[in-house]
């Protein structure tokens, strides 16, 4: 006689596809992810006038993420940052972790997609997994990884570590992953020797909800970095600061996607300064230059131009670079009232973007804006078709 198991014991295992994320099957041909609100000054520009994010209490981000998540926004991506630049700012001073703050964020959201940004030298693979799939299952498989090779050297230095060269960093990179994939998809125990890792023995079960491993996210920009998102990413993302080089790509990445018959979301970060007028808008970015955190400019374009980071590198080749990091962090940015925002979203849309994340100059008033202003436009615009879960 058959014994029915009871709900809470049935094993949620592989009980979701990957590619029923809504990174994937939203019906929204603009996605859209709220970016590094876990940071103070998350990844927008550097000022003293007040409005950003200052991770002051966990309240501030679990308000943020609950607006994202009932507005139907698709992601919500934390950066990984472990040390600022003790500026006038405060910017970066503040940071919570990304592994913890996704699991509480996955607990208090419903269907928004909850990464955790792991800067994978600092994790060892057989714990990744371990935590990984833990939080796959805390989310109810709405979970993914933002891999990230590398960052600032200095704040390596604080772990007793050297970052590595790029192509150092990203072999290690490609073998961490390796090794976490198969933890998350092999039953056996597995034996493991490379450059990087030994490991002997190694299991880790829970196997996390979605099928065949979680999604992954990657930035990488250089050439070495474009190749280990292609490769491994499901959710890439490029800078978009240069139109006829995003272009190219974006072909690229579509091209060697197709090619090895993968599906992958293209992404990237959206600094928005958006009111009612224009001349709102431009007087805030006025008021935040005449406002700005020269030392931590300064600090911050230092360190870029002393590392071999792609992203970095993409960075500095603007000649503006400097006012580029004071105003959006070097990010593509927006000023305007909520219809010119969704131009940008158009033209985006048009060169064929899937997505973008989003930082703002004021919080919570950033988002609650967008929300409410900036979200019916684009759905008269055919950018957007869901319906927020208060609806």
């Amino acid at each position: 006689m058959s014994q029915t198991i009871p709900a809470s014991d049935q094993i949620a295992d592989g009980t979701a596809q990957r590619s029923d994320s809504p990174v994937f099957t939203s019906p929204n041909k603009m996605k859209l992810g709220v970016f590094a609100t876990n940071l103070s000054g998350t990844a927008s520009g550097m000022s003293t006038l007040k409005g950003p994010m200052t991770v002051a209490n966990w309240s501030q981000q679990a308000e943020l993420a609950i607006t994202a998540d009932r507005a139907g926004i698709e992601a919500l991506v934390p950066a990984s940052r472990w040390k600022g630049f003790g500026s006038a700012s405060g910017y970066w001073d503040r940071t919570y972790d990304t592994w913890t703050w996704g699991g509480a964020m996955a607990a208090i959201t419903e269907r928004i997609q909850v990464f955790t940004t792991c800067a994978v030298p600092l994790y060892h693979p057989v714990m990744a997994a371990k935590m990984g799939a833990t939080l796959d299952h805390v989310s109810g498989g709405r979970w993914g990884v933002n891999i990230v090779p590398g960052w600032f050297g200095s704040e390596f230095e604080q772990f007793g570590m050297e970052m590595g060269d790029r192509k150092a960093r990203y072999r290690l990179a490609q073998e961490w992953f390796t090794l976490v994939n198969r933890l998350w998809t092999e039953t056996d125990p597995i034996d493991f020797e490379g450059e990087f890792y030994k490991v002997k023995g190694a299991v880790s079960a829970p196997k996390p909800v979605q099928m065949p491993r979680p999604l992954v996210m990657n930035a990488g920009q250089s050439e070495e970095g474009l190749g280990f998102a292609t490769r491994n990413a499901d959710m890439i993302f490029v800078n978009t600061t240069n139109e006829e080089v995003l272009t190219k790509n974006i072909a690229k990445v579509r091209a060697d996607a197709e090619a090895s018959g993968k599906q992958v979301s293209i992404w990237a970060n959206m600094d928005i300064i958006c009111k009612s007028t224009e001349q709102e808008a431009r007087d805030l970015a006025d008021a935040w230059m005449e406002a700005v955190d020269t030392e931590a400019v300064d600090k911050f374009i230092s360190l870029m131009a002393g590392g071999d980071a792609g992203t970095h590198k993409t960075l500095m080749q603007n000649p503006d670079i400097w006012k580029s990091m004071a105003l959006t962090g070097g990010n593509a940015f927006v000023i305007g009232t909520p219809e010119m925002v969704v131009e940008k979203f158009q033209q985006l849309s048009d060169l064929g973007m899937d997505g973008t994340t989003m930082t703002w100059h004021e919080y919570p008033q950033g988002l609650n804006q967008f929300v409410s202003d900036v979200l019916p436009l684009m759905r008269e615009a055919g950018l957007r078709d869901d319906k927020p879960l208060d609806s």
